[in-house]
């Protein structure tokens, strides 16, 4: 029988492909933020478009959220800047919680020059977002979060790439954890089991997970993460 987060894991990747939000390019690879280059980029924003969809998305968060931080976790919700917003204050209604954005630069001074909104002294705050490659910049969330005053231990977002994790450890290292909804773990045997993307550029993605850091390096990208 499948476990409840395989289900959900199974259902968020169904979602993702049916909403074409997973956009496969290994001709033209992406280059995202982090500096990583990719045969693959996920658009979540536009799942969220979907209203089926976004129910959905909404109702898997909502039961993986509370599966693993619990009822009494937290009492604020942190959106990254842009990408975790929508999901983020979304979710806050649905907990009936405080909702803060944090910036990924200052803007004016002081411990709280990355945070939008009213973020209260000692908050246990979960920090949400919609995609992480290697997790660095969700750390460096953390540590704004922590030099406003609010405790966070805890990252969800709706997808992890899950690749990175033996080269790039920053959110270990701040003491968070994190965990998400589906990896492609999820999306692959159902993409393939679905024929739902090309052959070729499955094969192609394939490669790029067994060594992402080698597949980025001879395209352009990152060879191995930057300096802290």
């Amino acid at each position: 029988m499948m476990t409840d987060q395989a289900a959900i894991g199974r259902r968020t990747a169904q979602i993702l492909l049916d909403t074409g939000c997973i956009l496969l390019r290994p001709d033209r690879p992406f280059v995202f933020s982090s500096g990583w280059a990719s045969p693959v980029y996920l658009d979540i924003p536009r799942a969220l478009s979907f209203p089926l969809a976004r129910a959905a998305l909404l109702r898997g968060a909502e039961t993986r959220i509370l599966s693993e931080v619990g009822f009494d976790g937290f009492d604020c919700v942190a959106a990254t800047e842009q990408g975790g917003i929508a999901i983020a204050a979304m979710l806050a209604e649905r907990f009936h919680l405080p909702f803060v954005t944090v910036r990924r630069r200052a803007q004016g001074f002081g411990n709280d020059a990355h945070i939008e909104g009213a973020l209260r002294p000692g908050a246990r705050a979960l920090l949400v977002s919609d995609v992480t490659t290697d997790g660095r910049s969700k750390a460096g969330y953390c540590r704004a979060l922590r030099r406003a005053g609010a405790e966070v231990t805890q990252i969800f977002v709706l997808f992890k790439y899950g690749i990175f994790d033996r080269v790039v450890t920053d959110i270990a290292d701040v003491g968070a954890r994190l965990f998400a909804l589906a990896t492609w773990e999820d999306v692959l045997p159902e993409a393939e089991s679905r024929a739902a993307l090309p052959a070729d550029a499955v094969a192609e993605l394939r490669r790029y997970l067994a060594d992402p850091v080698a597949w980025s390096a001879a395209r352009g990208g990152l060879a191995a993460p930057p300096a802290a």
